[in-house]
């Protein structure tokens, strides 16, 4: 299932980026009291209520702008509203109806987007100046504080309502992502995979602006491949067609089982690479990494041995990412891709037995038992179940669930991880109170 996009907008200072660090309950997007610290959209997965979405902030969005770096952030502004399915637009309770509410207003109701009219920096409830916004045409007001957190849960169970429903997949074959940031050959390695020149490749990036599916049949089963535009990072959005072909390959991560991420074996694995493997991981794919350009690395070796050692410096909790060298154009180790995936696809929908996991459960137990609260009290873990799979989810009940410490909710996950021989496959676990 793919999730909704949500967009905040409003003109400058009006605390957009508050608010986004409001719902994600943390700190992502620089704030400061002068006006156009945000630049770039800022897209993050989040969710309410068991429903996921994907919340964009955008820079302040000034309507007439025609040049410079304004008309750059009106442009983005317009892209996200284009590809939202709901807009957040936000207007300021301390300054009222202003021209460029009123403008921002006007085109918001030609393009027929979804919105909620958002009042922020109210400062009690029931503050009758918000009825002022009824102006602007878009319906009811919902007054906020996103500093202090007033009326964002209200606002939250009012976007759910305006949300479309997530649009289920059709049962098919397993679906494999192949992303990355660009000009590391993703378009390349699907046409060496499938036999034919299916997608277009340039020398240049930037040349795969949206998600490509296509059927890939092996002697491991059927799997569709979706090749996607190269990922950069936000800042060096360049313009409208980039951010959507960008915000695509995201959402595609959202409705596949494998993401494949392509790394420049002669740059290494690098920052922008663990974002987009956090990405893959958080959308819930299980994630192989495939080294390519192999065929351009000397003492391959020594060369592997250091890439690998050289990642687990760097980003050790993506040290255990499944990880394996190809060559898109010399065909190096092609042939084995359709096993290494088949793997991956089958970890992502493992089962395990419930007495598999309590026997894990009594054991672990048994080596660090479960620590008391401040107040002397322990809590009680009865049991654990399969609650889920693609990815495997797993629920742990427990009498007093905020009684179990994160330390040891953390010992415990660790544990599962490496007892159960889960690599590279993001796993959801639960706590919830037993009847």
């Amino acid at each position: 299932m793919s999730a909704p996009v949500v967009a905040i907008i409003g003109r400058p200072n009006v605390g957009k980026s508050t608010l986004f660090n409001r719902i994600l309950g943390e700190r992502r997007a620089v704030t400061h009291d002068r006006p156009g610290i945000t630049r770039d959209r800022n897209a993050v997965r989040t969710e309410w209520a068991g429903r996921p979405f994907v919340l964009v902030d955008t820079g302040g969005f000034l309507p007439a702008a025609a040049a410079g770096r304004d008309a750059d952030v009106r442009r983005q502004a317009e892209a996200a509203i284009g590809l939202a399915d709901a807009v957040l637009f936000l207007v300021d309770a301390h300054t009222g109806v202003t021209d460029l509410d009123q403008a921002i207003a006007t085109q918001l109701r030609k393009t027929g987007a979804r919105t909620l009219l958002v009042v922020n920096k109210v400062d009690v409830p029931g503050d009758p100046g918000v009825h002022e916004f009824h102006r602007l045409g878009l319906g009811g007001p919902v007054a906020v504080a996103a500093e202090g957190g007033l009326g964002v849960g209200d606002l939250l169970d009012r976007l759910l309502a305006l949300l479309p429903a997530g649009r289920e997949e059709e049962e098919s074959a397993p679906r494999v992502a192949i992303v990355g940031r660009p000009n590391v050959g993703k378009s390349s390695l699907v046409n060496a995979l499938l036999g034919e020149e299916r997608v277009l490749v340039e020398p240049r990036p930037g040349t795969t602006m949206d998600a490509i599916d296509a059927r890939w049949r092996t002697g491991e089963g059927e799997f569709v491949l979706v090749d996607t535009a190269g990922i950069r990072r936000q800042a060096q959005f360049a313009d409208q067609a980039e951010f959507f072909a960008t915000m695509r390959a995201l959402q595609s991560l959202e409705r596949a089982d494998v993401a494949c991420l392509v790394v420049d074996a002669t740059r290494g694995f690098e920052k922008q690479e663990a974002r987009l493997a956090h990405h893959a991981l958080e959308a819930g794919c299980s994630v192989l990494l495939l080294y390519n350009k192999w065929d351009l690395v000397e003492e391959r070796e020594a060369a592997w041995k250091a890439l690998q050692a050289d990642r687990a410096r760097r980003f050790p909790t993506l040290a255990d990412l499944p990880a394996h060298p190809v060559s898109a154009t010399g065909g190096i180790h092609l042939q084995r891709l359709p096993e290494q995936v088949a793997e991956r696809v089958a970890e992502h929908a493992r089962e395990i037995p419930t007495r598999e996991l309590n026997a894990w459960l009594a054991e672990s137990q048994a080596r660090r038992q479960v620590p008391s609260d401040a107040m002397g009290r322990a809590p009680k873990v009865y049991y654990m179940t399969q609650t889920g799979t693609r990815p495997p989810a797993f629920t742990l009940f427990v009498n007093a669930p905020a009684r179990l410490g994160e330390n040891y909710r953390r010992f415990l996950w660790a544990r599962f991880a490496e007892h159960f021989g889960f690599c590279g496959t993001p796993l959801r676990f639960k706590v919830r109170k037993s009847d």
